[in-house]
């Protein structure tokens, strides 16, 4: 029985929860850290309205690094006015917001959500512009955002993607209808940008 006695007093000095005088006494917590549950909703997604709190991004789809390069996007004046979005192959766009959607809200282009046509989240929003101007210089190797035709529209998402970088996808329509609508608007193709 003492062998017990003194076996269970060594563990309780060695993990240092007991003293030997006092084989009762709870340990001393007060310099250990204390672990909280995660109270954060799953199906919520970190993101924001393009360009207000990045504005330089790295191509990385095909179609980004072929088509458009790097983008930098910013506000040309308060929020809520025309955004400038400026590619490094030489196209600039300067779009004026006219709608946030819930990103698997339907798009108009062949029953795909906008997180269907973005490659993107579908608990996300997503960003909708009028195209005011878009400038091509010569360098741009293939055209504006839909090449040779206008781009008339854009659905923008930025937001964490699974692997926790901060990304931001690009849609360009060149159809005369706005998405969403009734019409399909005539999507041209889709660019996704990672933070740099």
């Amino acid at each position: 029985m003492r062998a017990v006695v003194l076996a269970v007093a060594a563990l309780c000095v060695a993990l240092g929860g007991c003293s030997r005088g006092n084989l009762s006494q709870t340990p001393d917590t007060s310099g250990s850290a204390l672990v909280e549950p995660e109270t954060r909703d799953p199906d919520v997604v970190p993101q924001e309205e393009p360009a207000v709190a990045r504005q330089d991004w790295r191509a990385a789809s095909e179609a980004a690094r072929s088509v458009a390069g790097n983008l930098r996007v910013s506000l040309q004046g308060e929020r809520g006015g025309p955004v400038i979005f400026a590619f490094a192959t030489g196209i600039t766009v300067t779009a004026q917001p006219y709608a946030e959607v819930d990103a698997n809200s339907r798009s108009g282009v062949g029953g795909q959500s906008f997180a269907a046509v973005l490659a993107g989240d579908p608990r996300v929003k997503a960003y909708l512009y009028r195209v005011q101007d878009e400038n091509v210089a010569d360098s741009a190797p293939s055209g504006g955002l839909c090449g040779e035709a206008r781009t008339r529209y854009m659905a923008v998402s930025e937001f964490v993607d699974g692997s926790g970088r901060w990304v931001f996808k690009v849609a360009a329509f060149r159809g005369d209808d706005p998405p969403p609508s009734g019409h399909d608007p005539l999507l041209c193709n889709s660019y996704a940008y990672t933070a740099q």
